[in-house]
């Protein structure tokens, strides 16, 4: 029979001890709780395996002789479920068998001669703890490392950078149990990362929140000001950083410091720290991949995708299109007044107004629809697996939306209005196979031609309108286009 005895003792460990002799039970009890262990008793096999499945046990002293069910077979039975409880075999009779030979066939870490007295047993016990402590935290240690490399995947994954930090902040949740933090980076390349150098710009803006932190509070809202030496500290210096309550971590790749990470938990545990500085590493590279990535594909301005990855964009979409039979819709939009704009109320306020018109449009097409900037005020949205009724709809959604937006300057307000184009390209009738490189170049640069075609004609009935649609049926194997232009 099984029987608990908790005892919240200074060592932290709990101790399954098995004998069928319940005066010896009680005696040595008594002897490991005074040392400041925790100690279950069980007086047959059978208790202890139910105790060793379903207690976290650290060690186990074992009776070799006991009646039904000897240690040996117990010591069978448990390496089935648990072959990493360490276990020091008790035993009455030192001739038994030798100890060197019961250690390596029972897999035992220690054998005990009750004849010996207490001491020897409790040197006998602080081995086992002290073996189990190692086993435990290498196993946490491999643990937590097989999350990271799981987790790696997804931190590598081509996706917007606010939805990285989100990812960082919940992967971290799981490898450590962090109930509120948040993380913080330097502005990215197209917010100013590369003013880093800049001593005025050196600030951290709070991107993305779990719990009670939230991506944009300021540092007087989420910091306490006791905190701020301890934070900069942590930039300054690039180093991992623990406080009553808290827990910093820099984001490093190299010598550059991107950002830190705040957990509202103080990590004291070693192998917690490391596993979260080998985390942090990889988040680090991660953010400043999506960085660069956002430099290279993104239009600082506007922050929708540059020409030169909107046509590669669209490459990729007609091939996935021509496997999946999927119909392709391209909007051109051009904005009607840029000139008047920049003209009567200057440039900053013409920034203001590309600024509010891609926001219209985001607000008008799905989370699956791509926009690119293609000159200096005019757009182009794709729109992948689309229908003439939805391009219509979108376009009509973006007629709608401008009618209420204005740009307002220090004489006035100035209307924003744009005019549309609208080109479908109609689903292939079988997969489009054995192509050349070439052939996707030249339908990319047909579909936004007619798209072109359809903006022109809507320029020269008025503007601030929508052109025919132009539907395009899929080219042959053969087709071209003249790409004189280039992109």
């Amino acid at each position: 029979m099984a029987r608990k005895f908790r005892k919240t003792g200074e060592s932290g460990r709990t101790i399954l001890l098995v004998d069928d002799d319940r005066d010896y039970l009680e005696a040595t009890r008594l002897i490991l709780e005074r040392e400041g262990h925790s100690v279950i008793t069980a007086d047959s096999g059978p208790d202890a395996l139910y105790v060793a499945r379903t207690e976290a046990v650290d060690l186990m002293l074992l009776d070799y002789c006991m009646p039904g069910m000897t240690g040996e077979e117990v010591l069978v039975e448990l390496r089935k479920f648990n072959p990493l409880l360490q276990v020091v075999l008790q035993t009455g009779y030192a001739s038994e068998n030798p100890p060197r030979e019961l250690l390596k066939r029972l897999d035992i870490q220690g054998f005990f001669d009750k004849s010996e007295g207490p001491e020897k047993l409790l040197l006998w016990t602080d081995v086992g703890l002290k073996v189990a402590n190692a086993m435990q935290l290498l196993q946490k240690s491999r643990k937590g490392l097989g999350y990271i490399l799981s987790a790696t995947p997804e931190l590598y994954r081509i996706q917007p950078i606010e939805d990285l930090l989100h990812g960082i902040l919940w992967q971290v949740s799981g490898l450590l149990g962090a109930a509120d933090l948040f993380l913080a980076v330097m502005p990215p390349v197209t917010e100013g990362f590369l003013a880093l150098l800049e001593e005025e710009r050196m600030r951290l803006l709070v991107r993305a929140g779990v719990g009670k932190f939230s991506a944009g509070m300021s540092f007087t809202e989420a910091v306490l000001p006791s905190v701020s030496g301890l934070l900069h500290e942590t930039l300054r210096k690039g180093t991992f950083n623990t406080a009553e309550g808290i827990t910093l971590v820099p984001l490093c790749v190299g010598d550059q410091t991107l950002g830190l990470l705040y957990l509202e938990k103080e990590v004291v545990n070693q192998t917690d720290r490391e596993l979260l500085l080998v985390f942090a590493n990889q988040a680090a590279v991660a953010i400043q991949n999506s960085q660069l990535y956002e430099m290279a594909t993104m239009d600082p301005l506007t922050g929708v995708f540059v020409r030169r990855f909107f046509n590669q964009w669209v490459i990729r979409t007609l091939k996935a299109a021509s496997r999946t039979l999927k119909p392709i819709g391209i909007i051109m939009v051009d904005m009607d007044n840029m000139k008047p704009i920049n003209d009567t109320a200057g440039h900053l306020a013409g920034d203001k107004a590309l600024i509010e018109l891609v926001q219209v449009l985001k607000e008008s097409t799905r989370s699956s629809d791509f926009i690119g900037r293609f000159g200096g005020d005019e757009f182009s949205i794709l729109l992948p697996d689309a229908s003439l009724e939805g391009l219509e709809r979108v376009a009509r959604q973006i007629q709608d939306t401008l009618k209420d937006r204005t740009i307002a300057y220090q004489g006035g307000a100035i209307p924003l209005k744009a005019s549309l184009g609208l080109a479908l390209l109609e689903s292939p009738e079988s997969v489009s196979e054995h192509v050349s490189a070439q052939y996707w170049q030249h339908v990319a640069r047909f579909l936004l031609n007619e798209a072109d075609v359809s903006l022109y004609e809507a320029k020269r009935g008025g503007k601030a309108r929508a052109g025919k649609p132009r539907l395009i049926a899929w080219p042959g194997p053969d087709f071209t286009f003249d790409l004189t232009g280039g992109d």
